[in-house]
């Protein structure tokens, strides 16, 4: 959960990851959670693993729409966006047996 100007949450997130893996979801949760916690760092540490422009653009294309396709889940009743329904929702969203 981003808190403040520190990223550090991000690095602490994908600790349990290969190395290997780390920098792509590092950027990608950056991407879906706290876009303006992206630096140029966490970019270069991405593109030092081999990635190219369109690994680039396709890594945070997909974060960017799975954040939006969750936000609109959350909002929307259940199931009323198709390949959503029993998506999850916050406590105060569940529905409670009457």
């Amino acid at each position: 959960v981003p808190r403040g100007p520190s990223a550090a949450w991000a690095v602490d997130a994908v600790a349990g990851l290969p190395p290997a893996e780390r920098p792509a979801a590092r950027l990608a949760l950056l991407t879906a959670l706290a876009s303006y916690q992206v630096t140029d760092q966490v970019v270069t540490g991405f593109r030092d693993t081999g990635a190219g422009d369109a690994e680039l653009l396709g890594l945070t294309a997909w974060a960017s729409f799975a954040a939006a396709r969750r936000a609109v889940a959350l909002m929307a009743p259940d199931g009323a966006i198709r390949g959503t329904a029993g998506t999850a929702r916050p406590a105060h969203q569940e529905k409670t047996a009457e």
